[in-house]
């Protein structure tokens, strides 16, 4: 084999390894990106129910839709969660009943954890939401 063929080859190895590197990486972009996303509108819903200004007609679907793509750890706080606000339901009188943001905080802290986010602040101050005055 002459020096040619050996770099013609070692040339055309690399570049099929960074074109699977490549793929690899753009496509956890990708779903970062996507998962990114839905969690933004998750949690605007999740500030308008706590605020006691639910559009359960956005929030339920955004959930149920987070079961898909969440990791095991956010479907855990979304089952948790579903428990904490169906008794909260009950306890309710009519339709009106309320969540604090303490009730949101662990969905809210798994969901930075997925992203590779910390929360230690979150745990630290409590967490809150901005509301119209």
């Amino acid at each position: 084999m002459d020096i040619l063929q050996i770099v013609t080859s070692t040339i055309v190895s690399t570049g099929i390894l960074a074109a699977l590197i490549h793929h690899h990486y753009d496509k956890k972009l990708r779903a970062h990106e996507l998962k990114l996303q839905k969690y933004l509108e998750l949690g605007e819903e999740i500030a308008k129910l706590v605020g006691n200004m639910p559009n359960y007609d956005r929030l339920l679907p955004l959930l149920n839709e987070t079961l898909l793509f969440a990791s095991d750890d956010v479907v855990a706080e979304i089952l948790k969660f579903n428990q904490v606000f169906t008794e909260r339901r009950k306890q309710g009188t009519g339709n009106t009943f309320r969540l604090s943001a303490t009730d949101v905080t662990p969905l809210i802290v798994a969901i930075r954890s997925e992203l590779d986010l910390k929360s230690n602040s979150i745990k630290k101050e409590g967490l809150t939401f901005f509301q119209k005055p």
